[in-house]
């Protein structure tokens, strides 16, 4: 079952009757390139071309289309129109984020609410594989990693010093004095939990247990501020130098403790790294390091910072339960012993508040002293058996089955064709049941780069 049910290239003659419309000046209008960007597990995003005429010279434009998800909601609210204003009010700023040009709440054009803005240049560390793993930030050296790293940090800092009430941010809800920001942002996620329940009678023990302690513990925050919601280097965009390009990824934000923003980075790169078993790459700066260089960048001391992981852990564990059930769902099989009931997000909560652990508590694995048999089976016309044997790091490949494999991937030759040439990612491929894949996932995601180096032929 597919995850995404939007079809722009199906839909190109209504979008350029509206985008005629958006552009009276504007003729021979036309859509070139269209690519599919991310999961599409909280939001649909289509990177395209746009070329036209005007006063009869040629024009042409990088754009970006986003929408919420048709099906399979990870959040119960999808505000477009928040997203759509945050970044407005941004581009006047300092703040380096996309230039936003049109918002349209009518679903008769493309089935749902969408906005359009700038296509930029840059490269995004992924999040599946996990930037510990593969891609910009694997590859850097450790002084550029931590360029990455720092940048990202200032960027979120220069967002928390913003006068947000000068600027318009009013619309994201205005906290009351005491510790109404924090208690309105438990109310928020009372109710996301609830949602994420379905049944009535549905038990989360870890989720509600944590719920409880935020209660019991909240507290007065000294600082209130907009707060991106989902600060981390795979929502930042850098250039060939690691420079920021621009600050993605705007449907989180809120008005609040900024100490939140700060916990939610950190705590997503443990989730990237040892909360699926990775080690963190050399040149990652520290909890502590990061810590200060906040309080040297902003002025701001961090006073919460146990308070507010805990916070993130039962905030994330609650999206992670979310999309498992979403999987479930749509047929996608979930490796391992994973599910709505034990995610990273409730294994660290198990651990920071002395709760019964969930199923398994990961463990961190180096492929530098493990070996690892990963198995291919690519089926339909053209499809073959063969796998690698992945020891000590190092790769070598060979043609036939394995005896016991470690992990196995299986997926339509003519798909797995598709991924080789670029025109379909791994994640997109898994997430949408194209890919399926057996064993164990955390040693599989640690294994990509060995991976990517033996696959092109494949």
């Amino acid at each position: 079952m597919q995850v995404r049910q939007i079809d722009l290239a199906g839909s190109q003659s209504k979008f350029i009757a509206w985008l005629q419309k958006k552009m009276p000046r504007a003729t021979e209008i036309s859509i070139a390139n269209i690519e599919r960007s991310g999961s599409g597990l909280s939001n649909e995003t289509f990177l395209f071309d746009l070329s036209w005429k005007e006063d009869g010279k040629p024009q042409s434009r990088g754009l970006v289309l986003r929408l919420p998800p048709k099906s399979f909601p990870v959040h119960p609210q999808y505000e477009l129109n928040n997203q759509f204003r945050v970044m407005e009010i941004l581009g006047k700023t300092n703040i380096p984020v996309p230039k936003v040009y049109w918002l349209e709440d009518d679903v008769e054009v493309l089935g749902a609410p969408f906005y359009v803005m700038g296509k930029l240049k840059g490269t995004v560390p992924p999040d599946y594989p996990p930037y510990h793993s593969f891609g910009m930030y694997f590859d850097a050296t450790p002084a550029q990693r931590a360029k990455i790293w720092w940048g990202s940090v200032d960027a979120m800092s220069d967002v928390h010093k913003l006068d947000w009430k000068k600027l318009g941010f009013s619309f994201l809800g205005v906290p009351e004095a005491g510790s109404d920001p924090i208690d309105r942002r438990l109310d928020y996620l009372e109710r996301f939990l609830n949602w994420i329940k379905e049944d009535p009678g549905e038990s989360q023990p870890v989720l509600e247990a944590s719920l409880k302690w935020l209660r019991e513990n909240h507290y007065v925050p000294e600082h209130v501020t907009l707060c991106w919601g989902d600060s981390r280097p795979p929502n930042t965009m850098y250039d060939q130098d690691y420079n920021v390009v621009a600050v993605l990824d705007w449907e989180m934000a809120f008005i609040g403790d900024p100490e939140s923003d700060l916990a939610w980075f950190l705590f997503m790169d443990w989730q990237h790294s040892e909360g699926v078993g990775i080690p963190r790459l050399e040149g990652s700066p520290s909890v502590e390091e990061t810590i200060s260089h906040y309080e040297k960048r902003t002025g701001f001391k961090v006073k919460n910072s146990f308070y507010n992981e805990v916070l993130n852990a039962f905030w994330y564990g609650m999206i992670m339960a979310r999309i498992y059930k979403n999987f479930k769902k749509m047929g996608v099989v979930i490796p391992g012993d994973q599910d709505e009931y034990n995610t990273p997000g409730h294994t660290r909560l198990a651990g920071l508040l002395n709760l019964e652990a969930p199923k398994t508590v990961r463990q961190v694995t180096k492929v530098e002293e493990t070996t690892a048999i990963v198995q291919f089976s690519l089926t339909g016309e053209g499809g073959s058996e063969w796998y690698l044997v992945c020891e000590k790091g190092q790769g070598a490949r060979h043609e036939g089955k394995a005896g016991k494999p470690t992990c196995t991937l299986i997926i339509a030759a003519e798909d797995w064709a598709a991924v080789q040439r670029g025109e379909l990612q791994r994640s997109t491929a898994y997430m949408t049941g194209k890919l399926k894949i057996e064993g164990d996932m955390t040693l599989l995601l640690q294994l990509e780069d060995v991976i990517s180096r033996f696959t092109k032929s494949g």
